[in-house]
């Protein structure tokens, strides 16, 4: 086939993807958005008082890139989002707790790290309780946050532990040799290729790569004994192997504190001796997104923006996402 008519074929082949992804989000949304973007807003979901508890969504895979788009700006990263929302809720007097929604498998090593910090700099600065609300999935690199709040809820259905490192891959060496495709690339060092598909790894390379990972572990392992101090060190090092647990297990296992749904969490978060609203009352609940979407429930608190224009198929048409990467996360 000339080139010129295979390249004609792809291309229409990746219009009809593109096509397809955005008729299944919706003929509503408007497929070139704007260049700027929206306000950061707040959006209120229940409650009159005058004291507010903030929802921040951790949802999905975590990471300090934004998504992409073909046709208007990336949205912001996870580590954006959540650091702009704690900024904005350490600004207003009148948020006296937090509570991270968190539904993720986890993500990236840095990333997971940093909204841990940020999440431990809040506590301090801000002086409130903070929550962790666990909803289908809270593993590794999302376990790995959680353990900066002050007490976590999973709902009864909830997967979460997976307390560990990984850093996936292939070698194709065998599949090409068999095809007559070598690979020619020239490096600096024995090691500079560190891991690539195409080489065959050596036992020092395997040596390197399993101290990166033994190093990233116990630091992960360090948080989850700070995070769980009520866990003995003995019993953290036996479950700490990437398990995962259900919310009956957790909890039994002290990795987990209550077990409830968001009113549960709610409430939970006002008896805590820093709350300094009224354990009674009725405070707001809140959350903080872009545009001008409404609202009207705790699970539309998300932290994607509204009207979000997806490529994953067109992403794995491509295959853009490539990187190797080391992972807190749960990888099946």
């Amino acid at each position: 086939m000339p080139l010129r008519k295979f390249g004609l074929i792809s291309s229409v082949v990746l219009l009809s993807i593109l096509f397809t992804e955005s008729c299944v989000i919706g003929n509503s949304m408007n497929l070139f958005p704007p260049s700027a973007k929206s306000e950061f807003e707040e959006k209120l979901i229940a409650g009159k008082d005058q004291e507010k508890i903030v929802i921040i969504a951790i949802e999905g895979m975590i990471s300090d890139e934004g998504k992409e788009s073909f046709f208007g700006p990336s949205s912001d990263s996870m580590v954006v989002r959540v650091k702009e929302s704690l900024k904005r809720a350490e600004r207003d007097p009148d948020v006296k707790g937090v509570i991270l929604k968190i539904n993720s498998p986890g993500g990236t090593v840095t990333a997971s790290d940093i909204i841990y910090q940020e999440v431990k700099k809040f506590k301090e600065r801000k002086g409130i309780p903070v929550f962790a609300g666990f909803m289908d999935t809270a593993a590794s690199g999302a376990y790995y946050i959680a353990m900066a709040t002050d007490s976590i809820g999973a709902h009864p259905t909830t997967v979460t532990g997976s307390v560990g490192v990984i850093m996936s891959g292939f070698n194709v060496k065998e599949g090409l040799d068999k095809i007559g495709v070598k690979d020619q690339s020239f490096t600096s060092g024995p090691n500079k290729a560190l891991g690539s598909p195409t080489t065959e790894m050596t036992q020092e390379q395997r040596k390197i790569l399993q101290s990166i990972i033994d190093s990233l572990f116990a630091r992960f392992f360090d948080v989850v004994k700070k995070g769980r101090p009520k866990v003995s060190e003995a019993r953290l090092k036996e479950i700490c192997d990437g398990r995962i647990f259900t919310a009956e297990q957790a909890q039994k296992e002290g990795m987990i504190d209550f077990i409830g749904y968001f009113d549960n969490f709610v409430i939970e978060l006002m008896k805590h001796p820093k709350y300094e609203g009224n354990p009674q009352g009725s405070p707001r609940i809140v959350t903080y997104q872009r545009g001008k979407v409404p609202v009207e429930n705790i699970y539309q608190a998300t932290d994607v923006k509204g009207n979000p224009i997806s490529f994953g198929i067109a992403e794995k048409f491509l295959g853009t996402n490539t990187n190797s990467k080391f992972l807190y996360l749960w990888d099946i």
